[in-house]
């Protein structure tokens, strides 16, 4: 059963804008805690790939403490099934569903990009459907903000992320669920997305960190080097970009002490 994911719609808008570190909120360094993997902050500093760049536009950070305030533009493409995403993600997310297929899993795309409208209906919608199963106000607000970000606050927005379902996932009526992360082609994503520059964007056991409940389905395109080594030390791109800040940083403190020296040295010269 082949699916056709060609990209059949292309609208040419301007790119996403980088980030730099002053104009976004970054993680305290005390909270970095790589998983799999026994670098210390320090080392794992010195061993980032060269080319990681706080302003690298595939790295651009939306969350609760780093919103947006209209609507992104880039270059669309769009699925066979019709869901728009970011056309700078085409190949690697084509290639990607490819490779899985010739793997023996297939996937039904459930959500890429939004506008902030419709991320505002989706958290409404969830809202009253969690206040209609009986729970009180308070809790039903509380259970749509553990998985449904804000209107302003979701990564969906950079058209960089996918919600995947795998056609071997049919429990709660392929509601996106905790208990698809056991099913073999959530397994295949987790493992090898990072091959195609994907990264399982909110992982177990992080949640203080991104602030949402693990997702096995929500996958985010951030490049292949920096997908590469975000998935070996089992961090988040939160952690990911504070680690780029650190170094940066660094390299600032050496230059000026650099420059002190050179100074310092005219002066006993003279």
């Amino acid at each position: 059963m082949k699916r056709k994911w060609l990209l059949n719609v292309l609208i040419v808008l301007t790119l996403l804008a980088p980030q730099t570190a002053s104009a976004i909120t970054l993680l305290e360094p005390e909270l970095i805690e790589p998983f799999g993997s026994d670098l210390t902050v320090a080392e794992l500093i010195e061993a980032l790939p060269e080319s990681a760049d706080l302003e690298d536009p595939f790295l651009m950070l939306i969350n609760r403490d780093n919103r947006i305030e209209v609507d992104l533009t880039m270059e669309f493409a769009a699925t066979a099934s019709g869901h728009y995403y970011n056309a700078a993600v085409r190949d690697p997310f084509n290639d990607m569903i490819t490779a899985a297929e010739e793997a023996g899993y297939y996937f039904q795309t459930v959500s890429a990009y939004r506008t902030m409208a419709y991320q505002a209906a989706n958290f409404d919608a969830r809202y009253y459907s969690n206040l209609n199963s009986g729970v009180s106000e308070e809790e039903a607000y509380a259970l749509t903000d553990m998985f449904v970000a804000p209107a302003d606050a979701t990564e969906h927005s950079t058209g960089l992320a996918f919600d995947l379902l795998g056609y071997d996932y049919n429990e709660y009526g392929r509601d996106l669920h905790q208990v698809y992360g056991q099913y073999g082609s959530a397994i295949w994503l987790a493992e090898n997305s990072s091959e195609f520059g994907f990264v399982l964007r909110y992982m177990q056991g992080k949640q203080h960190v991104t602030g949402y409940e693990y997702e096995p389905w929500h996958f985010r395109y951030v490049g292949e080097e920096n997908a590469a080594f975000m998935t070996e030390h089992g961090l988040t791109l939160e952690e990911y970009l504070t680690l780029i800040s650190l170094r940066e940083e660094q390299g600032e403190k050496s230059e000026e002490d650099d420059t002190q020296k050179e100074a310092t040295d005219s002066e006993v010269t003279e």
